[in-house]
């Protein structure tokens, strides 16, 4: 049995949660939020969120538990059979998580949590979202998918990534960064239907929600 703990509004647990349902494996959601309490240091040694126990076995960082997924179900791969083209699906997802996650963590913030950023700020975070967008484009292929015909870690990625940085972006700057991409939104409608992300979609608004109404404290 594997357990997944974190928080349905974590990019990188979103991550590993399209990953588990496009896996076709059984799992158990224990709602999270990073601690660095003994008990969970245990689990994910630096405190944060997603992480797994694997019939008893702690394991931390999403992109160590992607991999050990596809790693020990080899089915419904994520990756395809030619390690150039593995290379190529793992360089778009870097793009996104590094490029564009990053990039846009400071905008983020300010949306979730108030932490407000100055104008300065904001430039700059908005020149790295752009500079990351620009990255992807340059890779993506979308036939239909990122990186081709095949639903890759690459997509998994996407969906945990560019929702969150076209609302941060919306919200704080008033320009939805992403949706200024015509083949980013034609791609995220056919993300919106695939099974795995649609749910996990859902589960990050129902959480969104209940922060709104005051049935649930921000992480």
């Amino acid at each position: 049995m594997i357990t997944l703990y974190g928080a349905a509004l974590s990019p990188h647990y979103t991550k590993v949660r399209i990953a588990l349902i496009e896996k076709g494996v059984n799992y158990r959601e224990v709602p999270t939020s990073p601690s660095q309490s003994e008990a969970f240091l245990a689990k994910s040694p630096l405190g944060k969120i997603p992480c797994v126990e694997i019939n008893g076995q702690p394991l931390a960082e999403s992109g160590a538990i992607v991999e050990w997924l596809e790693d020990a179900y080899p089915t419904a791969a994520l990756l395809p059979d030619s390690p150039l083209a593995r290379a190529q699906v793992r360089e778009l997802a870097g793009f996104l998580e590094y490029g564009l996650l990053e990039a846009a963590r400071p905008l983020m913030s300010e949306w979730l949590w108030g932490h407000h950023q100055n104008e300065a700020q904001r430039a700059h975070a908005t020149d790295r979202i752009e500079r990351g967008l620009a990255a992807v484009l340059l890779r993506a292929r979308f036939a239909p998918w990122l990186a081709g015909e095949a639903f890759t870690l690459a997509d998994v990625v996407a969906a945990a990534v560019l929702p969150v940085v076209a609302r941060s972006t919306q919200a704080v700057l008033g320009r939805d960064l992403v949706a200024e991409v015509p083949d980013l939104v034609d791609y995220l409608d056919r993300l919106a239907v695939r099974p795995s992300v649609a749910d996990t979609w859902a589960a990050r608004d129902a959480m969104l929600d209940d922060i709104r109404e005051g049935r649930l404290e921000l992480l």
